[in-house]
């Protein structure tokens, strides 16, 4: 019994289907015959020449204003106005703008896929011909919320002129979007910008549906709120465009912006547009759901637009180990994925990268030339040299690293930042694309991209390093300030203040890709907040406080831009608009107005600012940071003086403008630090490869440091030349001297092209005698500070008998006795403060051991 009567409601369903479909099909065939009759019996009326057609063929009869079914799925619809994909009953599951034959499937109208009948209705409209899309089009891609107005009965010649407001009343009516749903016109930016156009386009005809008789204009207005009041002048919108009148039919009297059409295979722009590029070919295209759209493509290459075969062959195939989910590709690994488009996407950043290795090259150039390159005098920041008007350092400074592993972790930071700029169209190793809305294969796990673009990533690389290096003076203004760090936290700061107008405005809504990142953003700010972090516990544990102030600052400066400049957010393939987080206020503080004031919003609604707000406080913070560097520049640290210089890895740091110090010969620039007291700090650490001759290991010896004004590589060694200084060790036993650890202080006249360094070691049993020698330039040693030097000690004449002979071993260190030695250079003040320090704690330990 239950058998029987299921097929007994089967058949009945299946009979209703029929009756339905036949029913539609007749009222269709209906429709239509009756309309050719009533069209058939009317006389057309002449055209003028030059007007426009207005209408579909159709619409001259009673039934214009009707819905009217055009086709049962599987077939196709000839419409002009907006078309309904409903089910036999009348519940509506799609509605779009059409403009001539459409297929009326489920796929080609992008509506989710039923097994139930379903058909297309049409209700006629105006043809808007491609001046209007256009125009309409550049309105929302500038941000722009298209106003519909119509004109009273007075305005017998509509303008855009401001004498003509009275005459114009907004069409304020509820808009529909794809899925028709009813959403207000404040809330239609919302939508991604091809259903912004096409909302436009059936609002304008259902508008003219309300006056046939009346002209139409459109304004392009900033706030959402202002396109539902009933009357705005003409002078709050940013564009005003006549777009219907009686006369003339449809037109479009505003200027528009050129709109260039897509260039990346695997997308195409549904607007008519124009190729920027005269050389390449203009393509017409088709999407997914059937609807015409156009690419340009240079010549030779226009296969790749119309069927992306990379994609297709690589679909399946285990062709790369990468991840096939762009969620799971970090920028820090693109450029291993694909380094050329890594080139090509983030321009700016690979740049940098790129610079950061020729200039790290140019200082290992000066290392060897001796100086001649004078690398390291002009590129750091060093406050003295800000008193003679130096402000290039505040740019230059990041490009100075002392060695590889200073620019490493730099780099790495510069890498994780990469989308700050963009996101490149890496193919992955299933057959899609890393970008989201490009390649032929979706990704439903791609990459957002929502960067700033070339432009203003080198405006906030430079503005951040600039801030940066400006705030390290104020903490010291005499320390040497270089290398890349302050850039990195810049775009950190310029990716966290992205990422926060993006879920602030809840862009998940507007996108193209139908996924939600807002776990996504979350998760990358994380990261962020963890490096941030961990230079804070850096900072704080190496006491590093000017470094910690400037990274702040640079991280500060780099989200304030991005607040202050508020530029275009992605390239156009995810949202819909440039600056899609500018949205109207949701609280109007400032009182009624016509249109509701701009606002940000960071994270979430709750943290919402008036745009002119914080553009204020932007300034603010910015003339702060200028002011307050140029203040304590001329003021704090008046007395300072402008020649001061230091030594950084035994190259000089000092001004170079305006220097009128004469160097001997005018063979370069003069220097600040020429015949300068200062003090070589040298530390002994051991003896390699030296064993005292038998019978003498009880023999004391002692190790001397000599300044000389020549080179002493000679036979004699210039022992019996006096020196500048010189500076000895406590005596030592000869068996203790493989062992041996000292330091000496040696002070010298900074002459680092003329000055020697000379260490002596002297046998003392039973006369003073010398026994080797090894000597260095001053320059040479100085720019060892950064670890210990082996020095090849040169046995005397007379020590030669009784010289050990080579240990064992092939390596070249092993092959005669050395010296393991470290330079550095001290200040006269710095080598007396330590010495105080050194005497102080004897004292008191001598005082210890006396109590005891």
């Amino acid at each position: 019994a239950v058998a029987r009567h299921r097929f007994s409601v089967s058949r009945r369903l299946l009979f209703g289907s029929f009756a339905a479909a036949a029913l539609a099909a007749g009222s269709l065939s209906f429709g239509r015959h009756f309309e050719a009759s009533v069209n058939a019996g009317a006389e057309p009326e002449p055209e003028a020449e030059g007007t426009r057609q207005l209408r579909s063929p159709q619409v001259a009869g009673p039934l214009h204003d009707w819905w009217k079914p055009c086709a049962l799925v599987g077939g196709t619809c000839r419409c002009v106005g907006t078309l309904v994909f409903s089910t036999i009953l009348g519940d509506a599951v799609r509605e779009i703008n059409a403009d001539g034959e459409v297929s009326c499937t489920a796929e080609a109208l992008g509506a989710p896929a039923s097994r139930n009948l379903k058909m297309c209705w049409c209700q006629e409209g105006l043809h808007w011909d491609n001046d209007v899309r256009k125009g309409v089009a550049s309105l929302v891609r500038q941000g722009l919320t298209p106003r519909v107005e119509i004109a009273s009965d007075e305005a017998a010649a509509p303008s855009c002129d401001a004498s003509s407001d009275g005459l114009w009343y907004g069409c304020v009516m509820m808009s529909r979007r794809w899925d028709t749903t009813v959403i207000p016109q404040v809330m239609a930016r919302t939508a991604p910008a091809e259903e912004q156009l096409d909302m436009a386009l059936r609002k304008l005809d259902a508008c003219h549906r309300l006056s046939p008789g009346a002209s139409l204009r459109v304004l392009g207005v900033r706030s959402g709120q202002a396109t539902d009041a009933p009357a705005v002048p003409v002078h709050h919108s940013r564009v005003c465009s006549i777009v219907y009148t009686p006369s003339q039919g449809v037109t479009w009297t505003a200027e528009t912006p050129a709109l260039h059409c897509a260039t990346e295979p695997g997308t195409c722009t549904t607007t008519p547009c124009e190729c920027r590029r005269s050389s390449d070919r203009k393509l017409e295209l088709r999407t997914p759901q059937g609807r015409r759209c156009w690419a340009c493509s240079e010549s030779g290459k226009e296969y790749t637009f119309r069927v992306n075969a990379m994609a297709e062959h690589m679909e399946g195939q285990a062709v790369s180990w990468w991840p096939p989910y762009g969620i799971n590709s970090p920028p820090i690994l693109w450029i291993f994925m694909d380094c050329w488009a890594v080139v090509e996407a983030c321009p700016v950043i690979a740049g940098y990268m790129f610079l950061f290795f020729c200039c790290l090259l140019m200082r290992k150039a000066e290392e060897l030339s001796g100086g001649m390159i004078p690398w390291t005098r002009v590129v750091p920041i060093y406050g003295p040299a800000l008193k003679r008007g130096e402000a290039w350092r505040f740019v230059t400074f990041t490009f100075f690293h002392l060695q590889f592993l200073d620019l490493f972790q730099n780099l790495l930071t510069l890498l994780d930042t990469l989308d700050v700029e963009g996101t490149p169209p890496i193919i992955l190793g299933d057959g899609s694309n890393l970008k989201c809305g490009v390649g032929a294969k979706q990704n439903f796990m791609c990459y957002p991209s929502i960067g700033l673009g070339s432009v203003h990533t080198l405006g906030v690389s430079l503005v951040s390093a600039a801030v940066g290096g400006m705030c390290s003076t104020w903490v010291n203004f005499s320390n040497v300030v270089a290398g890349a760090s302050a850039l990195g936290f810049g775009l950190s700061g310029a990716i966290v203040a992205l990422y926060a107008l993006y879920a602030g405005a809840d862009l998940d809504s507007t996108s193209s890709v139908q996924r939600s990142f807002k776990d996504w953003v979350w998760l990358r700010l994380i990261f962020v907040a963890f490096h941030i972090a961990m230079e804070f516990v850096r900072g704080l544990s190496q006491r590093d406080l000017a470094g910690l102030w400037a990274h702040t600052t640079a991280f500060l400066s780099g989200f304030a831009y991005v607040l202050y400049f508020l530029p275009p957010m992605g390239d156009g393939t995810l949202l819909s608009a440039e600056r899609p987080y500018v949205v109207a206020c949701a609280y109007d503080s400032s009182g009624f107005s016509s249109s509701a004031p701009e606002c940000l919003r960071l994270f979430n609604a709750q943290y919402e600012y008036q745009v002119d707000d914080v553009h204020r406080q932007c300034f603010l913070f910015f003339s702060t940071i200028v002011g307050w560097t140029v203040f304590n520049t001329a003021v704090l640290h008046r007395r300072v003086k402008s020649t001061d210089a230091v030594l950084l890895a035994g190259a000089e740091v000092s001004a170079v403008c305006c220097n009128r110090q004469a160097r001997p010969g005018g063979d370069g620039l003069a220097s600040n630090m020429e015949d300068k007291e200062v003090v070589i700090w040298i530390t002994i650490a051991a003896t390699i490869g030296w064993r005292p001759p038998p019978g003498t290991e009880e023999a004391e010896r002692k190790l001397v440091a000599r300044s000389l004004d020549a080179n002493p590589a000679t036979p004699g060694g210039l022992l019996d030349k006096t020196p500048e200084a010189e500076a000895g060790s406590h005596n030592v036993a000869g068996k203790d001297l493989m062992t041996f650890g000292e330091s000496l202080f040696l002070p010298v006249k900074y002459k680092p092209r003329s000055t020697w360094i000379q260490l002596v070691l002297y046998d003392l049993d039973p006369t003073k005698k010398p026994i080797a020698f090894a000597s260095i330039s001053l320059a040479e040693a100085l720019r060892s500070a950064n670890g210990d030097l082996r020095m090849k000690l040169q046995p005397m004449e007379e020590a030669k008998k009784s010289w050990p002979k080579a240990v064992s071993g092939c390596l070249p260190w092993r092959h005669s006795p050395q010296l393991v030695v470290n330079f550095r250079y001290l200040e006269v003040p710095k080598a007396i403060e330590i010495k105080d320090k050194v005497k102080s704690k004897l004292e008191y330990l001598s005082y210890e051991l006396k109590a005891r």
